[in-house]
């Protein structure tokens, strides 16, 4: 059996809420004094010291690093360190076992919104440019956006659940780069990275290792087995994410390479069962992960206990996930 399903450009639709909210007015919200935000403005020495050395250090194409922690495990953490400054910027907190006060991992978002700000429409001042960001109500559903102190605390939820999945934190200029939302502005944006074939090549790497990672994370929440890494696969999807690009097109099926069946004989993956999500133009792995996991074709393949092992590849801002089930030998 293959599975092949399509991402659309956008969210998903989902049920529309009625909820009457009373949510704290912005001046009454206090940021708390203990949690994993608190590593924000921290030098990268100061992150070792207190959280060991990452398991994996990771580029981006917005001028930090990730520090990686917590692998296939409910502590995982990234920790995006300054290339510049050499201090934290952002952070991506996915596991439930972390301290994310005032926020906890699997709360309803009925209580999360009891408790903290949250609108639909956010402005700011970055280096005097004036942006405001427009929430829809996918966003306010699956990713709303808060001011969390000086930073910025985005909330991703799983909306089949209507559970907080993870918390991701950010400074102003970080949130000024990535710009997530629908958006209106009066001045002038910070300028987009330019990478080179090199650069580009270790982000997706590095991208492709960070989705497999934050995909064994969600299963295990979900209590499904973890998946192993299939190197073939992974080649598979990174040729389908690259032509996909390169020849501007967006689908499962090519009349350049045949379909996913036809993409998998080609690299002798011989298998049981197969699946595969593509997905294009989100800012990096999290956000595809999230836009993965609240679309529920999508999520069959995440969270199918059929799969055994998962080939992730990425070319620039296409993403490309092949799981399969290979025959026994």
């Amino acid at each position: 059996m293959i599975s092949l399903v399509s991402l659309p450009s956008d969210y998903p639709d989902h049920p529309s809420t009625n909820q009457k909210l009373s949510p704290p007015s912005k001046s009454s919200f206090k940021v708390p004094g203990k949690g994993i935000h608190t590593l924000m403005g921290k030098s990268a020495k100061q992150v070792s010291t207190m959280l060991g050395k990452p398991e994996r250090v990771d580029p981006t194409k917005f001028g930090y690093r990730w520090f990686i922690y917590g692998r296939e495990s409910e502590n995982y953490l990234q920790v995006g360190i300054d290339v510049k400054t050499d201090r934290v910027t952002t952070i991506y907190a996915l596991g439930k076992q972390l301290k994310l006060n005032p926020f906890v991992i699997g709360e309803a978002s009925q209580k999360i919104y009891e408790k903290v700000p949250i609108e639909g429409d956010l402005s700011f001042n970055y280096n005097g440019t004036k942006i405001n960001f427009e929430l829809n109500e996918e966003d306010m559903m699956i990713r709303p956006l808060m001011k969390f102190g000086k930073d910025w605390a985005q909330l991703n939820f799983d909306h089949v659940s209507d559970r907080l999945i993870g918390v991701r934190y950010m400074t102003t200029d970080v949130l000024a780069a990535q710009h997530p939302y629908s958006m209106t502005y009066q001045g002038q944006l910070p300028k987009t990275a330019n990478l080179n074939d090199k650069e580009w090549i270790a982000v997706n790497q590095a991208e492709d290792q960070e989705i497999f990672d934050i995909s064994n994370v969600m299963r295990l929440r979900f209590n499904q087995p973890i998946l192993k890494w299939n190197e073939q696969a992974h080649q598979a999807a990174y040729q389908h994410s690259k032509e996909m690009q390169t020849r501007n097109y967006f689908s499962h099926d090519s009349k350049w390479s045949g379909d996913l069946k036809a993409r998998l004989d080609r690299r002798k993956i011989y298998f049981q069962t197969a699946g595969e999500n593509i997905a294009a133009r989100y800012s990096d792995a999290a956000a595809v992960s999230l836009g993965w996991l609240n679309s529920i074709d999508h999520r069959k393949n995440l969270l199918n206990d059929a799969f055994t092992e998962l080939g992730v590849g990425s070319y620039k801002n296409y993403y490309t996930q092949d799981f399969v089930t290979p025959l026994n030998p």
